[in-house]
């Protein structure tokens, strides 16, 4: 090689290096942010107030009911089976509420997971698309189990 094809190789290195470095850190932000969502998605809690104001409800992350709270006349103003639709109904916009708050915590992930390797680099294949079925090695039957393909049926 001559001096300048080496020069010209060390010069692209140098960008592929930079681009490498650049993704890495962007990948330790996205990390960081990901740990962070997570944690407030642990974390976080909503609550609901029934129409009539009898039942308050309060729901973990995953809707969970973790707290109920009945109003001082809860008892007196309505029937026990009246007073369970409530709790449920309630606990149901809570929970909601609770995949509202969840979505809003994810909608930056989940918009940059729509990200695909032609959107970074030129000419690469799509995640999409999948393997398309008899893609690579015509040997090896691909729609078959492993078990099957071995004679272990």
């Amino acid at each position: 090689m001559s001096a300048v094809e080496v020069e010209s190789v060390r010069a692209r290195s140098e960008v592929l290096r930079g681009q490498i470095d650049s993704m890495m850190e962007d990948l330790r932000t996205r990390t960081a942010r990901l740990a962070t969502a997570q944690e407030a998605i642990a974390t976080s809690t909503a609550q609901a107030r029934s129409a009539d104001g009898s039942v308050e409800v309060v729901v973990n992350a995953s809707g969970a009911l973790v707290g109920v709270k009945f109003s001082a006349d809860a008892f007196s103003r309505t029937t026990p089976r009246k007073l369970a639709v409530a709790v449920l109904a309630t606990a149901g916009l809570a929970a909601a509420d609770m995949r509202r708050q969840n979505a809003e915590i994810l909608r930056p992930f989940i918009a940059a997971a729509q990200v695909d390797l032609p959107d970074l680099i030129p000419g690469a294949p799509s995640l999409r698309e999948g393997v398309p079925v008899g893609a690579g090695d015509d040997d090896v039957a691909w729609n078959c189990t492993v078990l099957r393909s071995a004679g272990n049926a």
